[in-house]
């Protein structure tokens, strides 16, 4: 049976107020265009995606409330982990076990979105920039079943790849 997973790293933050904590920086600008711009990217994948669980932290609910609008996907379908903030490997695994949606996105922050992905695929990407998409597919019965290198990289996609200005 074909299982899915997005691994989504929150889109580009704002610095400008120094005196926010990191959990509370919102996305800045080029945030701001970089989610529905891949949102749309994501629509090319014919996924019909059923659950994203995304960090709390401010930047990764913007990014997912964004991307989400841009689908159309319904609010009932997102919850929030607070586990999925400054993230381990066996968070997303303890995450994902006990899920029983085929197609979930998980949206999160680096290094533990870069790392998971790695662990999953066994295929190193030097970075994982922000709003990069990792499409992955696997072949089991249920997220249960994960284990190193049982995934497949379907699409590795990032804002840059589509445009060249400087927003």
């Amino acid at each position: 049976m074909n299982f899915n997973l997005l691994l989504i790293r929150h889109a580009k933050s704002s610095w400008k107020d120094i005196k926010l904590a990191d959990f509370d920086r919102p996305l800045n600008k080029r945030g701001m265009h970089n989610a529905p711009l891949m949102a749309n990217r994501i629509r090319t994948y014919s996924l019909d995606l059923s659950l994203i669980i995304s960090s709390p932290a401010k930047r990764a609910m913007n990014t997912t409330i964004l991307i989400s609008k841009e689908l159309q996907f319904s609010e009932e379908s997102i919850s929030y982990d607070s586990s999925l903030y400054h993230s381990s490997l066996e968070n997303f695994i303890n995450i994902l076990s006990i899920q029983s949606k085929r197609n979930i996105a998980l949206v999160g922050h680096n290094p533990g979105i870069h790392e998971f992905s790695y662990w999953l695929c066994s295929e190193p990407k030097k970075n994982f920039p922000t709003c990069g998409v990792s499409f992955i597919s696997f072949n089991f019965d249920s997220w249960s079943s994960i284990s190193k290198g049982c995934g497949t990289i379907k699409s590795f996609e990032y804002p840059k790849m589509f445009y060249e200005a400087d927003i």
